[in-house]
């Protein structure tokens, strides 16, 4: 496997399916969904991926932004995309965007100054470990790709992996346009292509 382009796949793939829950499409990107000539070139091709791009159709532009609003952004919004809304055992919220935003700022990220358990900023930062992962790979540099692999395992078992199935259930259940209802599988893809990234990894460093 060539860790170097997985890794930069994977991370691309992961910053679109951030954007997608940060915030309503862009009408360019929404355009490229709406093609299968640039369907064809999302960057992850396995089978929950291909299968749900294949079953996007256009949408009418408006009704995207009013899709993401709806299934989001609206108070409340259908799907609540922080972390602590779906975890029971959270009592301090304040603590755990703090612990997230030291994450963030450790990794050389932005770190916005309203961060929250947003999990659109967790899928971003998941994707950055990515494309570090493949990165230090293709200098040879096996030391830094398994620490970039075990913070990302790490993160997934403390955070997103704790919540992401319902919530990915319940775009399932709400999404009214073609291409939110891609996102739950696509965003599947995404996270077991990043699972297998950081396994690759963890043999040949040791």
């Amino acid at each position: 496997m060539d860790l170097l382009d997985q890794g930069a796949r994977i991370g691309a793939a992961g910053f679109v399916l951030s954007r997608l829950l940060l915030e309503a499409p862009s009408q360019a990107l929404a355009e490229n969904f709406a093609a299968p000539q640039m369907r064809a070139t999302w960057p992850l091709q396995d089978p929950l991926s291909t299968t749900a791009l294949e079953a996007v159709a256009a949408d009418p532009y408006e009704t995207l932004p009013r899709d993401h609003a709806t299934l989001f952004r609206r108070h409340p919004g259908l799907v609540p995309l922080h972390e602590s809304t779906w975890r029971s055992d959270v009592t301090d919220a304040p603590a755990l965007r703090g612990r997230l935003a030291a994450e963030y700022r450790a990794a050389g990220l932005p770190v916005p100054a309203d961060v929250d358990d947003h999990l659109g900023h967790q899928v971003a930062y998941l994707a950055d470990l990515a494309t570090r992962i493949g990165r230090a790979w293709g200098q040879h540099d096996a030391a830094s790709a398994r620490v970039a692999a075990d913070a990302a395992s790490r993160f997934r078992r403390e955070h997103t992996d704790l919540v992401v199935e319902p919530i990915l259930q319940a775009i399932e259940q709400h999404a009214r346009t073609h291409l939110y209802r891609a996102v739950p599988d696509l965003l599947r893809g995404f996270l077991t292509a990043h699972a297998a990234l950081c396994a690759a990894v963890v043999p040949h460093s040791e």
